[in-house]
């Protein structure tokens, strides 16, 4: 009996150790997602995007003969909740690199962990000036366009669309104030009058303060740069204080929480957001075939960044690869180099290719389908702007257009 529990000890501590082991040739991206909150909406297809960029890498043999694994912590929308839970992927993660987060706000306070860390920090959705303006070391990228470019293209797109009165309400953060700054400047510069530049903080149970400040003055159309949990309650009341005109959206408003909510009678396919324009950051290459595979792994979604998600795990793996080495430093110092030109251009899908080349002592040129994603000195992409449309409580993408 002594013999038999001895070698069910032995036993019990070799698979023990084997598992451990298993455990730890895991490498790990973190991953800072809203899940809650006022992008609460966004977060899922994001990770997914993510996760998709992962599956695809693990099903080819993995990073450096390891697998990946990405572990996703909840910002909540919220700087002090991202900044614990960059903490968290930092201290008790190990993880050299996180993609996220989406808010600016939430980006630049996760960074004040990030940073000192020597850690990775790659935002496929914040696009304020704050972000650009960080003394980083180099350890903050991002793969959306910059609110500059989008700021532009919508003050364009409103003055197209005849509108020659606005009113706009923004969420008072870097995203924004610097969004509705931008397009204030480029719609008055071009003749137009903004009634009324209207902040309002998140996660208010009504807005109807906000409301009647936008609706004061009868504007042709409201531009909202909002979330989608709160811009649906403020659609709603500004129809019930009787405001009858039209409505343009920024990109934090894409998806369909709010093409199918509130603002449209699904049952019908109308409401008074039906025919509503909006910008967000382009697709890029070979997107029809990434979103193919997208919609075949998790269902359809039109909620944005999903490509500019994929291609920051995507980036960050194969600077891992380049450098031989999973440490926040070797990926921070051998991104561009995969990223920008010059090198072999290689798109979606050709990730043993890319492998390959690099193993043969070549240079890549990793071509997103976020589009291209040569990073510059303070970390940013450039890049096109989509103009979509609700149609029938759907996202209808129509075209793109540069800043």
């Amino acid at each position: 009996m002594r013999r038999v529990s001895v070698c069910l000890l032995v036993v019990g501590l070799v698979l023990g150790l084997a598992i451990t082991a298993t455990a730890a040739e895991t490498i790990k991206i973190g991953a800072l997602m809203a899940l809650t909150g006022g992008l609460g909406p966004f977060g899922p297809p994001i990770v997914d995007g993510a996760q998709l960029a992962v599956d695809q890498i693990n099903a080819a043999g993995g990073v450096l003969g390891t697998q990946l694994g990405l572990v996703v912590r909840d910002t909540a929308t919220s700087p002090d909740v991202g900044r614990d839970a960059a903490s968290k992927l930092v201290e008790l993660d190990k993880v050299p690199a996180i993609m996220g987060a989406l808010s600016s706000g939430v980006t630049v306070a996760c960074s004040s962990v990030t940073i000192p860390a020597e850690v990775v920090l790659i935002s496929p959705a914040s696009s304020a000036a704050s972000v650009s303006a960080l003394d980083d070391n180099d350890y903050v990228f991002r793969t959306v366009v910059p609110d500059d470019i989008q700021g532009v293209v919508m003050a364009r797109m409103v003055l197209l669309l005849n509108y020659k009165t606005i009113s706009v309400i923004y969420v008072n953060n870097d995203y924004g104030k610097g969004l509705a700054d931008t397009l204030k400047d480029t719609f008055e510069e071009y003749g137009g009058q903004v009634l009324a530049m209207v902040p309002y903080e998140e996660n208010k149970p009504s807005y109807r303060g906000e409301v009647d400040k936008l609706i004061a003055g009868d504007p042709d159309a409201i531009v909202m740069i909002s979330y989608p949990v709160d811009g649906n309650k403020q659609i709603v009341e500004a129809v019930e204080a009787g405001y009858q005109g039209d409505f343009f959206f920024s990109d934090g408003m894409k998806g369909e929480a709010v093409a199918s909510g509130p603002g449209c009678n699904e049952a019908e396919g109308t409401g008074p957001i039906e025919g509503a324009y909006g910008t967000v950051a382009a697709a890029g290459f070979r997107a029809d075939e990434f979103s193919a595979d997208f919609n075949a792994a998790f269902g359809p979604s039109a909620v944005p960044y999903n490509f500019q998600a994929y291609d920051a795990v995507m980036l960050i793996a194969l600077a891992m690869v380049r450098a031989g080495e999973a440490t926040g430093p070797a990926i921070r110092d051998n991104l561009r180099a995969v990223a920008n030109s010059p090198g072999v251009e290689v798109f979606y899908g050709e990730w043993d290719k890319a492998v390959s080349l690099l193993k043969q002592g070549k240079e890549i040129n990793y071509q997103g389908v976020s589009g291209v994603v040569d990073f510059t000195d303070t970390g940013d992409v450039l890049g096109k702007i989509l103009i979509w449309k609700i149609e029938g409580c759907k996202v209808i993408d129509l075209m793109e257009t540069s800043g």
